[in-house]
């Protein structure tokens, strides 16, 4: 009878845990949401995620704050947070070279495995571009005359491992001159750009909102399909660059430690649609002309994991 008695207990602890479970899951959030900035604040991320937060406190019925924690290219904070306890409240703004760059190239105590992915938010394709006043009017200029001197022209980038870095690598490793330019990497966007507003760099591949900051010429871009605003530049991959380098875009999302639970990450990424679609959100991505893009967790799980392995192209080709 003990026995019996002691079965019966245990199945019930099992269905109450299950249904305080269920109940904690109905009820999130209980407390504020942390939203992690992997870099300074002032900076482009922090403030798309200071624009979103309020949106997305909002659709999820809660108090939503930022925080920013800075270092080792954005894998300080995600470290951090891939040691936390899944539960909902605290996630990290993830860039597409934080998230599955940075853990391929250095010693960083995540990778693929490590995250419940819960929504993308925004993306800007890359686009390759030059001086407006150089010779190369086309991507088939530039690569004639790469061919013709190697060694002579130089594409700059943010650092390596950037996505500066990886787009231009991806350009001209699909157009097959990349063991004939140079790359000189700079601490950051703006210092490259004055390189090359001076002549000192010939090559930069950046989002659109950065190629528009200065007086420069479009060569390619890495998307789907010809950008309206400027219908004349052609695709990667009418250039001839081919899958998986064809299309490249800086993208960002929200993700949480694995392991969340299926219900309140569901929840969450239904809060992030809300927030991206809503009329806040979106006058604030037309006054800083920031390209949203959401995917829900489902396929936001399958794109990010897609776009790690892919990336191990872009990688071995930039020799990092």
């Amino acid at each position: 009878m003990f026995e019996r008695f002691k079965t019966t207990s245990c199945l019930a602890a099992i269905v109450c845990a299950g249904m305080a479970s269920s109940a904690a899951a109905q009820e999130f959030p209980q407390q504020p949401v942390n939203l992690v900035v992997p870099f300074n604040a002032g900076g482009g991320t922090d403030l798309l995620i200071r624009g979103f937060a309020p949106a997305f406190a909002e659709a999820l019925g809660g108090n939503v704050y930022v925080s920013n924690m800075a270092g080792g290219s954005g894998t300080v904070a995600a470290g951090s947070l891939a040691e936390e306890d899944p539960d909902g409240y605290r996630l990290g703004y993830w860039s597409m070279t934080v998230a599955t760059v940075q853990p391929q190239i250095k010693d960083v105590p995540y990778d693929k495995d490590s995250w419940t992915p819960i929504c993308s938010i925004a993306a800007s394709p890359m686009i390759l571009f030059t001086n407006a006043g150089s010779p190369f009017k086309t991507i088939d200029d530039a690569v004639e005359a790469v061919k013709d001197e190697p060694g002579r022209y130089l594409f700059g980038s943010s650092g390596p491992g950037a996505m500066t870095h990886l787009a231009a690598v991806a350009a001209f490793e699909g157009l097959g001159v990349l063991k004939d330019v140079r790359h000189l990497p700079f601490q950051g966007s703006g210092p490259a750009l004055q390189a090359m507003a001076a002549g000192t760099i010939q090559f930069y591949a950046d989002t659109e909102i950065l190629m528009n900051s200065g007086d420069f010429r479009p060569l390619v871009v890495f998307a789907p399909e010809r950008l309206e605003s400027y219908p004349e530049v052609p695709t990667a991959a009418e250039a001839g660059i081919e899958p998986p380098l064809a299309e490249l875009d800086l993208w960002g999302g929200l993700f949480a430690p694995h392991d969340l639970d299926p219900k309140i990450r569901d929840q969450l990424s239904e809060a992030c649609g809300k927030a991206v679609a809503s009329d806040e959100f979106q006058a604030f991505a037309e006054r800083t002309a920031t390209v949203l893009n959401y995917r829900d967790a489902e396929s936001f799980d399958v794109f990010f994991r897609k776009q790690y392995d892919d990336n191990k192209v872009l990688i071995e080709a930039a020799g990092l």
